[in-house]
């Protein structure tokens, strides 16, 4: 369960924090850790307006720890999981970089390891692949694929998957009242963000709305770092253009932040870094 916590209460027990000194991820994923490991999908695909990333909005009623926050596909995952997937692709591991958080900052996404361009694709689903199993699990549970993937198969799988990067920041929660009214105190969650990129072969297997978000939209890359820049709604997804700016509407609500775009931006940067994304499906 996630846990959630004043930056006081971290100080001197969450590795690579303030007092803690620097630390290497494998220290940040040792047992006992405060750090919560995430999964992100960096969903991509060809649409009518060409390559797009897919981002959504969380539903308030079956994410109350982040309701109405724009978003990429996230799935939070066992700390022994993640640890011992780490081990089995650490060699392949680019850019090993320790983190020190000195103070919190939400959206402080700190990149802590790379993985190649040419690091191994996996169809979804695989049977073989680790990585496969969890895209293809959120892609049932959260983004309506369930049908898709029952229907899919190595030789004619959905897409293809592959490992990007590991970064860690801290997601604002919510704050907890204190004896002076005036000063609540914020909750964050810390978290190691393992990103991941789904190129999809048929972005209309998603359907717009789903019981964990609504509002699925495909999203051009500048746009998307655009939105991520400024975090203007409208930028994700154009239903919101004429409203983002109205306080009488109840897409006010709507926001954007959150360390799953940092994620995807990083991803996406990476991917112009080295040239055009690799989704060349139809």
């Amino acid at each position: 369960m996630a846990k959630f916590y004043a930056g006081s209460e971290l100080d001197g027990v969450l590795a690579g924090f303030r007092s803690r000194g620097p630390a290497t991820l494998k220290e940040c994923l040792a047992p006992g850790t405060l750090w919560q490991p995430v999964l992100q999908i960096t969903v991509m695909a060809n649409t009518a307006n060409g390559t797009s990333v897919l981002t959504g909005t969380r539903r308030a009623d079956t994410n109350p720890t982040h309701p109405n926050v724009i978003s990429t596909p996230t799935s939070m995952l066992p700390l022994e999981f993640a640890r011992c997937y780490f081990e089995s692709i650490a060699e392949s591991a680019t850019d090993l970089l320790p983190v020190h958080f000195t103070e919190i900052r939400a959206d402080d996404l700190r990149t802590m390891a790379r993985f190649p361009e040419a690091a191994r694709r996996s169809p979804v689903p695989d049977p073989s692949s680790e990585l496969s199993y969890l895209v293809g699990d959120l892609l049932a549970r959260k983004l309506g694929a369930g049908t898709a993937m029952e229907s899919a198969s190595r030789e004619n799988p959905l897409g293809n998957c592959r490992f990007s990067m590991i970064g860690a920041g801290f997601s604002y929660v919510a704050d907890r009242p204190t004896n002076d009214p005036e000063s609540p105190e914020p909750l964050y969650e810390p978290l190691l963000m393992f990103g991941a990129i789904l190129e999809l072969d048929d972005p209309t297997v998603l359907p717009e709305h789903t019981d964990s978000y609504k509002d699925l939209c495909w999203t051009a890359p500048d746009d998307y770092a655009e939105g991520v820049r400024t975090k203007r709604i409208e930028r994700f997804n154009p239903k919101f253009l004429d409203i983002a700016d109205d306080a009488d509407s109840d897409s006010v609500t709507v926001c954007a932040r959150g360390l799953c775009l940092q994620t995807a931006n990083e991803v996406l940067a990476d991917l112009a870094a080295n040239g055009p994304a690799a989704v060349t499906s139809a």
